[in-house]
């Protein structure tokens, strides 16, 4: 099906060029979508209507919406590290003062994460993030929609360098920012004149770096896979990408936004360096709608490069070309998932593929295509400059290098750190961030978002590395830490997962789709009238459904975060102490 929706908009519209495109491109000119801009959209580009009705349906910011009389919209931020700041009172506040005077003119609905986990809980005011942190909320938004004016500025995370004795592989960057841009333009140029891809792929290989969005796959494997997919000649049958995965949704984790704001280049040099030894002639970035300040700067780099004859043909006077082009997300969160991203890439709606084939072998429009995240590649100008072999003297068994971690505002410090991975959780919490804040008492953590368990304080000496995180019943996930104090109740965080996973489940199968509606059902009538055997006792099968026949990691993860707490804090649940 993909490949006839795909042939039919090329047929109209050229190639790589997509309905999911034109919809964007739409929405960005009005700032909604219409059923009449549908239809005018199909009528210009002679694509049939269901079309583009069927993709702009699966994007919440792309649903076609009826006419409104509200100029303003106020969305809270209920992912769990503002919960865990207060973010449901808050929005219960905000609805209670503003619904009677502003009725139909101001619209209050939700967002979930806009990367600001280290001051939260934080709001999206016409698309503007705003912080709760030391400010009277009521009287900033009362003063805003009087007045239209823009008076307040953005919130911040701060990044901590680590100690002079710890390995500092990408903070440095982030703390220079555009002063060692220069720096590494040169860098890049110098590494496509003198290194083959072959040697490229050597050193990364050495340097046993893994995918630092989740899965921890080896880079170097995936590079190869796809340099060695066809026969390597150079034609448009045999052409081959690198995707960035921007789409970093994850709730509490903020590590992919702070390295493209605060140093765009080292993004795009990594990508260069990673597209250069896997042979990808072409680079998309698809980089989440939550994140306009990154976007931003990220579009700015990129124009900078262009004007370096940096990217396209014969960069730097090099033998190698590469063009880089910044998709837009439109708020799905099943987009992380490797497949879904491509999907909405050629212009469709973001459903899970089956895999086999994987991405590498036959992923965007059916070519072969390595998709990396954001960190991953950032750590690529170093271990050129550096060697891989000093990159993997970092790190704890099969966990080699640094890892940004990002932490919300339970602890003291709250903000962006690396660490070495196999430092304990018990280090970074409570040595690094200072400890629990003023009048809290630690809980449990959850790192790796929505998807990852939550972990009680008998786990805090556990190593920050892929394979001890598992055996916990945690993930490592993007590095984001969202720590839990006794005041937070993690029965209505876990409900709250479960339903988030109802609201983003790309639908394509039903233990997902299904699963995770009735186990939030469940939980909401465990939480009204109690935990009896039987309702436990379906709650656990549906669990173990969704884990068994999910087609994705969506699905099958999504029951963590519930089944953790029943089995490390059985009262929450209304069970009694095991």
């Amino acid at each position: 099906m993909s490949k006839n929706l795909i042939a039919l908009q090329n047929r109209f519209l050229g190639n790589e060029k997509t309905a999911y495109g034109l919809l964007s491109a739409r929405r960005r000119q009005r700032g909604k979508i219409s059923t009449e801009d549908i239809d005018q959209l199909a009528a210009d580009h002679h694509l049939p209507a269901q079309l583009l009705r069927s993709t702009a349906e699966f994007y919440d910011e792309l649903k076609p919406q009826a006419a409104s009389a509200a100029t303003h919209h106020l969305q809270v931020c209920n992912g769990e590290a503002c919960r865990a700041a207060g973010s449901d009172d808050v929005k219960q506040q905000l609805v209670s003062h503003f619904a009677d005077r502003l009725a139909g003119k101001l619209e209050i609905g939700d967002v979930t994460c806009l990367g600001y986990c280290s001051s939260g809980p934080n709001l999206w005011l016409d698309q503007q993030p705003l912080s709760i942190a030391s400010r009277d909320i009521k009287k900033t938004i009362d003063h805003y929609l009087a007045t239209a004016a823009n008076n307040f500025e953005p919130p911040q995370n701060n990044c901590y360098l680590p100690a002079d004795d710890a390995p500092a592989v990408l903070m440095p960057y982030l703390q220079r920012g555009d002063q060692v841009t220069a720096g590494l333009y040169q860098q890049l140029k110098t590494a496509l004149a003198d290194y083959s891809p072959e040697q490229l792929l050597a050193q990364i290989r050495i340097s046993e770096l893994r995918g630092r969005g989740g899965a921890g796959f080896p880079l170097a494997t995936k590079l190869q896979t796809v340099r060695n997919s066809g026969n390597g000649v150079e034609n448009e049958s045999q052409k081959k990408y690198l995707v960035v995965n921007f789409d970093e949704g994850d709730a509490g984790a903020y590590i992919d936004k702070e390295l493209v704001e605060r140093c765009p280049a080292l993004l795009l040099c990594g990508a260069l360096l990673a597209a250069h030894a896997c042979g990808a002639s072409s680079i998309y970035i698809y980089a989440r709608l939550e994140y306009p300040e990154a976007r931003r700067r990220l579009a700015d780099a990129v124009q900078q490069l262009s004007s370096k004859q940096m990217i396209g043909d014969r960069i730097a006077g090099s033998e190698y070309s590469c063009d880089i082009t910044i998709i837009e997300g439109q708020g799905a969160y099943i987009c992380g998932e490797e497949t879904s991203l491509l999907r909405s890439i050629e212009g469709l709606p973001a459903t899970v593929s089956i895999r086999p084939p994987f991405p590498a072998e036959q992923g965007l429009w059916g070519r072969p295509t390595a998709v990396c995240n954001v960190e991953t590649l950032c750590n690529l100008p170093w271990i050129v400059e550096h060697g891989g072999k000093r990159y993997a003297k970092f790190g704890h068994e099969k966990s080699r290098g640094t890892k940004l971690v990002s932490l919300n505002t339970r602890v003291k410090r709250p903000g962006l750190y690396e660490v070495e991975l196999g430092t304990t959780l018990r280090q970074i919490i409570f040595d690094l961030a200072g400890g629990m804040a003023d009048g809290e008492i630690f809980k449990a953590v959850q790192i790796g978002g929505p998807l990852g368990g939550i972990l009680p304080a008998s786990a805090l000496d556990t190593p920050l590395a892929f394979e001890s995180l598992q055996q916990v019943g945690g993930i490592l996930g993007h590095g984001g830490m969202v720590i839990y104090s006794e005041n937070d109740d993690l029965a209505k965080i876990a409900r709250g997962v479960m339903a988030f996973c109802g609201r983003e489940s790309c639908g394509k199968c039903f233990p997902c789709r299904i699963g995770s509606v009735r186990a939030t059902e469940l939980l909401d009538q465990i939480s009204e009238s109690g935990a009896t055997p039987e309702r436990l006792e379906l709650l656990t099968d549906i669990c173990d459904t969704m884990k068994a026949g999910s087609l994705c990691a969506m699905g099958s993860m999504t029951p963590a975060a519930v089944e953790s707490v029943l089995t490390h804090f059985p009262t929450e649940l209304g069970q009694g102490e095991r």
